[in-house]
């Protein structure tokens, strides 16, 4: 077998060419994997935070059907002969009912929720108000129109008393 002049070179470039080869490999492999595991990761996240939103919004319609359940409720405070007692108990419980359905959290919902909470307490007042008032508005109504129509005609009479004192009296002569 023949001895070859420039086996050191050959080496060398051998061992440089598997070095640059494996290098490039590795950065193709490796760019390949990072391509499809950091989607993956983002995806986890997505599927996790729409997960927060479905279940937020889950918690928002329950809380929308107690509401509009405690505004039927209040609402019907105000019909005639209904048991005023026994609606504000039940208003009561779906109001507590509301206020465990609400986020505890610094959030808009949090913040809108409570809100309302404090609204539907307000409107229960009003409505305990206005019913404990019972006819007291149109009575007012009806005050008014009287306190108007006396206001016009004591305006009439002073007028009357006024042409009375001025036909009785000819110019020239005092007053009374």
């Amino acid at each position: 077998m023949a001895h070859l002049v420039n086996t050191k070179e050959r080496d060398t470039a051998f061992w440089k060419f598997l070095a640059f080869f494996l290098l490039s490999t590795l950065l193709v492999v490796s760019a390949v994997y990072f391509d499809t595991r950091i989607p993956a990761k983002d995806n986890a996240i997505m599927r996790e935070q729409i997960s927060a939103y479905k279940t937020q919004a889950d918690a928002q319609e329950k809380f929308v059907r107690s509401m509009d359940e405690a505004k039927a409720l209040i609402d019907s405070l105000s019909r005639p002969g209904s048991n005023s007692v026994y609606l504000n108990q039940l208003i009561a419980a779906k109001i507590r009912e509301l206020a465990q359905l609400q986020y505890k959290d610094s959030s808009m919902y949090s913040r809108l929720n409570k809100n309302v909470l404090d609204i539907f307490l307000r409107y229960q007042d009003a409505a305990n108000k206005a019913v404990s008032m019972g006819d007291l508005p149109r009575q007012l109504d009806d005050y008014k129109a009287k306190y108007e129509q006396a206001q016009r005609d004591l305006d009439n009479t002073r007028r009357d008393l006024d042409v009375l004192r001025r036909s009785n009296n000819p110019p020239g002569q005092g007053t009374f």
